[in-house]
């Protein structure tokens, strides 16, 4: 293989006193992966395939991998650590964890992030790219609203740098992108990005072709170097360790699943076009000729050789004996039949189901049009077909976690820094869907029984809608104000006494602020307390 998996460099050597020295012999190492992640790419689309027979069994692996992956977006949960957990963590750590940090700030502050930047596009299309090629990418910025902005970029033009740490660190990103000129040829750019600095690159060759051979000379465009004020490389990277795209393993297969499916069309074609054969019959006139000119005189090449021709006269009666209901041979000898080609569909049906069998077992994608799938008439028998693939995912579902928090750690940092608050990102919990059908009205029976063990909350949560448990309880809690405020106004025109139902309205009131008093003094008094042995020690 003559292209690495992933480009690794010490630190120091795209530090900006040696990046310009150094970006030529970066982009040599990042062109030939560029042309492979192309390769791969036009696999999965088959757009410029020239083949007469297209299986595009890479499109059917990769779309369904990547909407059984990447089909919902991720969640974004803040945890609540009780007081039991911060106790321990204190003793433990000697460090207090959840004080400074107010949970249902935090998590407002994230869905209105993840609401501005179309959270479940981003993750989708790295998804569909990570699945393609093997890798996907992300930038990290602030625009000029001052909002944080988390936006995809194509993994065939956009690579990270790695150190050779353990585990490996990101140390960069380089981008390249290329822009058409009056002259008809093409300039190359680059842009690298780094936690210190930003930079962006022109190739001082125009090119009639991007090619790997081809030279290149960058120079550095002046004026465009930026400071970079995040903590970490502001960007999103997750490469297969493997280097492997989802349905690379298989190409082989397909291309032999399609060379099944051409050579059966080749016999059938064969077949449709067959030459028909007749014995013990000899036709009046020869099958060859030689050519004459317009004066009737034999033609001859330049080396003297008669120029031969097919026989007009013998063209005519093939046609008649081919045209003709009847043929009769002149003696009990002769015979008549198409030359044709046998074709064993058994064995050719088999060994085309063989191939596609493998291809998609060794992806772990389900054949859908089998009668395992079709018969599968529920979430769990659905979830049994998924499970290979689950399997296959397992590393992408780690992988993207760790990211993804690592992504959320650069913004609650940059939000903290720039709110005065103290946030901490290690509570954020992501939550990774796949995406399969479900049975909803089971799903709604069985977390509504939970009401009384678990909060409302919690259990509007976890319903299979798009709902906001905190607009939701709070538009029960008029709902609710309303009904009583109703229920005391019809009990007032039939004449009946109110006193009662006010009295209790207003003693659940009392018992409200008197739990709130309480629990002031309960904390004045702890504070005392406090106060009282620092004082004795």
């Amino acid at each position: 293989m003559d292209i690495v998996e992933r480009i690794q460099y010490q630190d120091d050597f795209i530090s900006e006193e040696n990046i310009n020295d150094n970006i030529n012999t970066l982009w040599g190492k990042a062109l030939p992966i560029f042309f492979h992640r192309k390769y791969l790419y036009d696999r999965f689309t088959r757009k410029y395939d020239t083949g007469d027979v297209i299986v595009a069994l890479e499109y059917y692996i990769s779309v369904i991998a990547s909407g059984y992956f990447g089909g919902k977006e991720p969640q974004y949960k803040v945890r609540k650590i009780n007081d039991t957990q911060k106790g321990i963590l204190k003793k433990i750590f000697e460090k207090v964890f959840g004080d400074k940090n107010d949970p249902d700030e935090f998590q407002a502050i994230i869905d209105y992030i993840t609401k501005y930047n179309d959270n479940g596009s981003f993750f989708y299309d790295c998804v569909k790219d990570y699945i393609n090629t093997g890798a996907c990418y992300g930038l990290i910025y602030e625009n000029s609203n001052n909002e944080e902005v988390y936006a995809h970029t194509s993994s065939l033009n956009t690579i990270a740098i790695w150190n050779y740490d353990t585990p490996a660190q990101k140390i960069g990103l380089l981008r390249a992108w290329y822009e058409n000129t009056v002259s008809g040829g093409i300039e190359t750019h680059l842009e690298i990005i780094t936690k210190d600095y930003k930079k962006e690159y022109i190739d001082g060759i125009e090119k009639a072709a991007i090619s790997k051979d081809a030279k290149y000379e960058f120079k550095e465009t002046e004026g465009s170097r930026k400071e970079v004020l995040w903590n970490d490389v502001p960007c999103f990277a997750v490469e297969n360790p493997d280097g492997l795209a989802f349905f690379e393993n298989v190409i082989t297969l397909i291309k032999k699943h399609e060379q099944v499916i051409r050579n059966n069309a080749n016999i059938f074609q064969y077949n449709d076009d067959a030459k028909l054969k007749i014995t013990g019959f000899t036709p009046d006139n020869e099958a060859i000729i030689q050519a004459t000119d317009k004066d009737g005189k034999p033609q001859v090449d330049n080396n003297g050789q008669p120029v031969m021709i097919a026989n007009p006269a013998r063209q005519k009666e093939d046609e008649v004996i081919l045209n003709a209901k009847v043929f009769y041979t002149p003696d009990n000898t002769g015979d008549i039949g198409w030359v044709t080609k046998d074709i064993n569909d058994t064995a050719s049906e088999n060994h085309k189901k063989t191939c596609l069998d493998m291809a998609l077992m060794i992806s772990g994608v389900p054949n859908v049009t089998d009668q395992g799938f079709t018969d599968a008439d529920n979430a769990s028998a659905l979830e049994k077909k998924f499970f290979p693939l689950e399997q296959v995912l397992q590393q992408a579902d780690h992988l993207f976690k760790k990211e993804l928090l690592r992504m959320w750690e650069m913004i609650t940092d940059r939000i903290n820094l720039k709110k005065s608050k103290q946030y901490d990102f290690r509570d954020i919990e992501i939550i990774l869907t796949r995406n399969l059908p479900t049975d909803t009205e089971s799903v709604v029976n069985a977390w509504l029984k939970l009401r009384g063990l678990l909060s409302d909350k919690t259990v509007i949560d976890h319903l299979p809608y798009d709902l906001d448990s905190e607009a939701e309880l709070a538009e029960m809690d008029a709902q609710n104000q309303e009904n009583i405020e109703k229920n005391l106004e019809n009990m007032q025109k039939i004449g009946q006494d109110t006193s009662n139902a006010q009295l209790n309205t207003e003693q659940g009131q009392d018992d409200k602020k008197l739990t709130e008093n309480q629990e002031v003094k309960s904390e004045v008094k702890q504070e005392n307390i406090k106060q009282s042995d620092t004082i004795t020690k």
